[in-house]
């Protein structure tokens, strides 16, 4: 397996640091709102590595933490409390702060749930770590990495040679992303905030430095460190991370340790919306709950995603959808046909050699499966082995030479691969469910369509097709009688 470094620009091989293990660890959410498709796909990229790294026997430890003290939580906080007309005290916005959180992680780990994405083994909150926080904090100053400054401290990016080795940039290059006013705490522009001092009313923890609250680059090195040990595999988050949160996260917990943090750093690539930057000012800000209520099908959403690889941009569109929609019929219209085939075989001898003939079909489409992936988790090299298992399938299924039972065989062979290659993706392949009358009256209209075809009455036969069609219903006349699906 060969994997993407972004520390050092190049693919290399893959060796976990204990054998068959391996830890992991994701930059979480900042539980300040409702999440959106952007944050799906990244939720969803490192599930996808996660599981196949247990498709291949990989014990994984997987961590994803939780920013649940922020300016973007409290400033949601004091507008909670002004819309209320209250006068904002230091108790009600602690509380509120509280409150705002929890309400937002819970809709996060929902919409996780309904994506079928694995809660993490361990999901550690900023605010369950600040004693931590401050005693790694203590530790960068006595090693003359860190120094305060009126209630602040704040780290030396001078002090860390090493710094700017991630995202590939000398100091010059990065001074073009810091603030432009200068902040008289600081000695360098690019030094970063480990503890900040408290403000009005804001929420505090006591520190040897005075009332305050952990920057956000310290609260990932020290989490990750406390629960993976100094040194663990693999650290991802989204490519928008690199600078200046990974950056800084690596300066603090090296200058800490004094060794390597992770050894592979993954980034995801980030999503747009018909080519724009996703923006509530400017009306397409997709919501997982605005993608759910419009699709119903969080399938698709996946096969978006697998369809790129997870280090490229994303450009989500509604043609897309109906691409997508359109490839995971042809799937469930390969399942629908092996399934009638099961129902209706004949018992026959099948000889040896149509076992084998399936044996290898499955084991070539498997070896294209895993070699894609092992080719840092190429996706939609992955999943064209699928929709090939579908072709493959659907010609031995049109093959006037094999007889039923051996037809049942090889497609009962290449379904279960592509049920469980899909599954390994989440894809779950769930027909919509229909109410009883609903199906009732689809039934009612395909027997009518059927009798009228059979009296040759071919122009009452288009017009119930037409209105089935109308009802996002296809039926298919096949050699058992007619199959009806939804479209």
């Amino acid at each position: 397996m060969k994997i993407y470094n972004t520390l050092t620009r190049k693919k290399e091989e893959f060796k976990s640091i204990e054998p068959g293990k391996i830890n992991m660890y994701v930059c979480g959410p900042t539980v300040y709102d409702v999440p959106h498709i952007g944050h799906a796909r990244s939720a969803y990229v490192f599930d996808v590595i996660r599981n196949y790294f247990k498709y291949l026997d990989y014990e994984v430890q997987f961590v994803r933490n939780v920013t649940d003290v922020d300016d973007k939580i409290i400033n949601k906080a004091k507008q909670e409390i002004e819309n209320l007309s209250e006068i904002c005290t230091e108790d009600m916005l602690k509380e509120k702060v509280k409150e705002v959180a929890l309400r937002y992680l819970d809709v996060y780990r929902q919409r996780m749930e309904e994506l079928g994405i694995e809660a993490p083994t361990i999901e550690p909150k900023a605010t369950e770590c600040i004693e931590q926080m401050i005693d790694f904090i203590q530790v960068l100053i006595d090693k003359g990495y860190g120094y305060e400054s009126n209630g602040n401290v704040y780290f030396s990016v001078e002090n860390f040679k090493e710094y700017g080795k991630l995202s590939n940039q000398d100091k010059e290059e990065m001074m073009h992303g810091v603030r432009k006013e200068i902040d008289k705490n600081k000695k360098h522009p690019l030094d970063f905030a480990l503890w900040k001092t408290v403000k009005k009313k804001e929420p505090c923890w006591e520190s040897p430095w005075g009332k305050g609250r952990p920057g956000w680059h310290i609260e990932c090195s020290v989490m990750s460190t406390n629960i993976l040990g100094n040194q663990f595999d693999i650290h991802g988050g989204g490519i928008d991370l690199i600078f200046p949160h990974h950056e800084n996260e690596i300066a603090q917990a090296e200058a800490a340790t004094g060794g390597t943090f992770a050894n592979f750093w993954i980034h995801n690539g980030l999503l747009t919306v018909n080519g724009e930057k996703m923006s509530k000012s400017l009306g397409n800000f997709i919501t997982i709950d605005d993608f759910f209520k419009k699709h119903k099908d969080m399938d698709l959403i996946k096969l978006i995603f697998l369809n790129s690889h997870y280090r490229s941009p994303i450009d989500y569109s509604d043609e897309k959808i109906e691409e997508v929609q359109k490839a995971k019929e042809r799937i469930m219209i390969f399942l629908d046909k092996v399934e009638r085939l099961r129902k209706g075989k004949r018992e026959e001898n099948v000889e040896k050699g149509v076992l084998v003939e399936a044996e290898v079909i499955v084991n070539t489409l498997r070896t294209d499966f895993e070699k894609s992936m092992n080719d840092d988790f190429n996706t939609s090299g992955a999943i064209s082995s699928i929709f090939e298992a579908v072709k493959r399938g659907n010609d031995i299924l049109s093959d006037e030479e094999k007889s039923i039972s051996e037809k049942t065989l090889i497609t009962e062979a290449i379904r279960d691969f592509v049920v469980r290659y899909t599954g390994l993706f989440g894809i779950l392949l769930k027909k919509e469910d229909l109410d009883a009358g609903v199906v009732r009256d689809i039934e009612e209209l395909v027997v009518l369509r059927t009798e009228a075809r059979k009296r040759k009455d071919f122009t009452g036969s288009d017009r119930i097709r037409d209105e089935l069609l109308s009802k996002g219903v296809v039926v298919e006349d096949t050699p058992e009688g007619p199959v009806w699906r939804k479209n």
